[in-house]
């Protein structure tokens, strides 16, 4: 597809994910985090995530800033700002990536895709003052653990490590709440993820400190064992009916809508990406008419389609090696169909000239699509800032 469509695409899915408020804003075993004051976060790296910042205005200037977390002695760096001026100068190679991949959307700092090395410090100032102030930890998905109640497996254990010179650490995993079932009337699947946490004891006192995201402890203590996050998957079965919490549909609600077709040849392997999802939220797939549950696929044979773990199911792995026959495939997010991928056999590929008419089509249909769609949207924001002129826009 044309990076003209991608660039739309991307950006209507960014922006109505950040007005709906369905990106997940961190894990944290402290208080709610309060404007101006010190935040630690955990996140699960891979997975898009925003750092909101407080500000009531929309004309606001706002400026992120961005510390490593082995640069003690340094100041944070400002890498990205609002407004139309062009970006800041940075001289750092991890600086320039975060940077190039970062985007902000009402003064909210967006990472798609953050890698562990991304984890530090960030604050959103205006002018002199400081409006959020986050410790962030980005944990690494390739090395989470999953777990299935379906398959008898059990979640991992709390365990203690000696550190020397009369300092241990207990590590554990923090988890946060069930998700809804990712589908009702019919079995599906829930799940929930955990964040590694370490709490160090030290000295003859044994001074228990306050508990820090993994990433953070073992900055502090460097022979602190390494302990990935976790994900775990239970099957469900939940009614159609009021009481669930994905049938309910938002007021103005722009619905998305991506379609993709696959052209593969034999004995390649496709990654399906379902649009807008993550670990963090309910997502399930079907092919044709039935339903893919990560438990049955578990239990089939490696031929079959597979689940990613990393973002917790919301990419479909495929291998063509005796597929005789085009497939579609949908993906739910939240209980909404928001992609549809025709994957066709080997043999029924078009001619070029076939492919690019196609390609043409779709590229068309999408762009039109998009555009239009964000149209409405922007439409449904300033008709709510109207009715609602004393609230805050974030």
């Amino acid at each position: 597809m044309s990076s003209q469509a991608a660039t739309v695409g991307l950006f209507l899915s960014l922006t109505l994910a950040v007005t709906k408020g369905i990106l997940f804003e961190g894990h944290s075993l402290g208080p709610r985090c309060v404007p101006g004051h010190a935040c630690t976060l955990a996140f699960i790296s891979d997975n898009p995530v925003i750092l909101r910042c407080p500000h009531s205005l929309l004309e606001v200037f706002i400026t992120w800033q961005y510390l490593d977390p082995a640069q003690t002695e340094e100041r944070p760096v400002t890498f990205l700002r609002s407004g139309s001026k062009p970006r800041p100068a940075v001289s750092h190679a991890g600086l320039r990536r975060l940077q190039l991949k970062s985007r902000l959307i009402a003064g909210n700092l967006y990472l798609p895709s953050p890698s562990v090395w991304d984890s530090g410090l960030y604050t959103c100032r205006t002018g002199d003052a400081t409006l959020a102030y986050y410790q962030v930890d980005f944990q690494d998905a390739d090395s989470i653990q999953v777990s299935h109640a379906g398959l008898g497996e059990t979640t991992l254990g709390n365990a203690t490590a000696e550190l020397g010179d009369g300092v241990w650490a207990k590590l554990f995993t923090s988890w946060g709440p069930w998700q809804p079932c990712d589908r009702c009337g019919r079995p599906g699947e829930r799940k929930r993820v955990g964040f590694c946490y370490a709490q160090v004891v030290a000295g003859k006192e044994q001074r228990v400190g306050r508990p820090l995201p993994c990433g953070m402890a073992r900055r502090k203590q460097p022979s602190l064992p390494k302990r990935g996050p976790e994900l775990r998957v239970e099957a469900c079965q939940v009614p159609c009916d009021e009481s669930y919490p994905l049938a309910k549909e938002e007021p103005n609600a722009v619905p998305l809508l991506v379609y993709t077709t696959y052209h593969p040849s034999f004995q390649d392997t496709a990654y399906l990406r379902c649009p807008t999802s993550s670990i963090y939220s309910p997502v399930y797939w079907q092919e044709g008419s039935t339903a893919l549950t990560r438990l049955q696929l578990l239990q089939e044979n490696s031929s079959s389609p597979s689940l990613d773990e990393a973002t917790g199911g919301g990419i479909l792995r495929l291998s063509f090696q005796n597929r005789s026959q085009s497939t579609f495939y949908q993906c739910y997010v939240n209980g909404h169909l928001v992609g549809k991928f025709l994957v066709t056999a080997p043999s029924t590929f078009p001619s070029p000239g076939g492919l690019a008419s196609t390609y043409s089509v779709v590229e068309a249909l999408v762009v039109g699509m998009s555009m239009f769609l964000v149209f409405l949207m922007f439409l449904s924001i300033i008709q709510s800032c109207r009715k609602k002129p004393g609230a805050t826009v974030v």
